[in-house]
């Protein structure tokens, strides 16, 4: 009897983890996996984003790192099982936990670590290893093994890749949402590897201390203005164009209710709860994001030129 139980555990185990990160082709050589919503728990292992994978003749391009060693080790077994071939490139789209904390594991692997200007002043700066940190402080062990590594090519404004006949432009978006915000787009596809800049139906986070708002905006703008079919995010399923249009309405009527709400002299408190029954209450991540967004942008519109 103890053998069948032991040999039905293993085999749940199997299964289970075999489940736990599934691949799923999205277009010609291009993989993703989807991580869970919310914040990081014991439960979901620090799997809540997405990353991608794009197989060339050269090896792999990998964009975005997960949260820890482990899921990263994981995310690139799967890979390897699709084409055995090195990881060439490791895009960063920004310096949060969920699309950079893994990249240790795509370094051993050999792979160049692509990144903006700002990732590599968040890495030789200090703040990464305080915010590294903080976050070991918050979620206790899930972190442990997490090993900052530095971009080994860093992109001051675009960088651009020849491979198999197509460009890989990776372009600077900064500042939005956050300081290190970095696009990999490939025009011949009509597709962009936009980070957490573009949303659909999921409220974003606008903030990161080194977020801004109003850039945000214009940088969506550009985005619109791109000759873009696809975009690939970190937390959605693959969108059109029609989600920079979600993600643009949202912050900007935070902003001008914010900015008209002050101008009448409310305080914070109530701007605060005049802009709790919105529209956008009934998407993921309101309850955790909303009013985050909501404190940054009334503090940021003191200081906007």
């Amino acid at each position: 009897m103890k053998s069948v139980i032991t040999t039905l555990l293993i085999s749940f185990s199997i299964v289970f983890f075999a489940s736990s990160m599934p691949l799923k082709k999205v277009a010609d050589n291009i993989y993703m996996v989807k991580g869970h919503t919310g914040l990081p728990s014991k439960e979901n292992r620090g799997f809540i984003s997405n990353a991608y994978g794009i197989l060339t003749s050269e090896g792999w391009i990998v964009v975005d790192s997960l949260s820890t060693p482990e899921l990263a080790r994981e995310f690139i077994n799967e890979l390897k099982k699709v084409g055995n071939k090195p990881i060439k490139y490791l895009v960063i789209t920004h310096y949060h936990l969920d699309h950079y904390f893994g990249a240790s594991e795509f370094k051993k692997e050999g792979a160049k670590i692509i990144g903006s200007e700002g990732l590599l002043k968040f890495y030789e700066s200090g703040q990464a290893d305080m915010y590294l940190e903080g976050i070991k402080k918050t979620f206790g062990d899930l972190f442990k093994n997490v090993k900052l590594v530095k971009p080994d090519i860093v992109v001051k404004d675009k960088k651009s890749l020849k491979i198999d006949g197509k460009e890989f432009l990776n372009i600077v978006m900064t500042l939005a949402h956050t300081n290190s915000d970095l696009v990999l787009y490939i025009p011949s596809e009509k597709i962009a590897f936009v980070g957490d800049l573009v949303f659909k139906d999921r409220i974003p986070f606008v903030g990161d201390s080194n977020s801004s708002s109003k850039n945000w905006l214009n940088v969506l703008k550009k985005l619109k203005n791109m000759d873009i079919k696809t975009l690939y995010n970190g937390h959605n399923e693959p969108l059109d164009k029609s989600a920079i249009d979600f993600t643009y309405e949202y912050i900007k009527f935070l902003r001008d209710e914010i900015s008209k709400m002050k101008d009448e002299g409310l305080s914070y408190d109530e701007i605060k709860e005049k802009l709790q029954n919105v529209k956008w209450k009934k998407y993921p991540q309101f309850n955790v994001f909303h009013n985050k967004n909501i404190y940054k942008i009334y503090n940021d519109l003191d200081f906007e030129f």
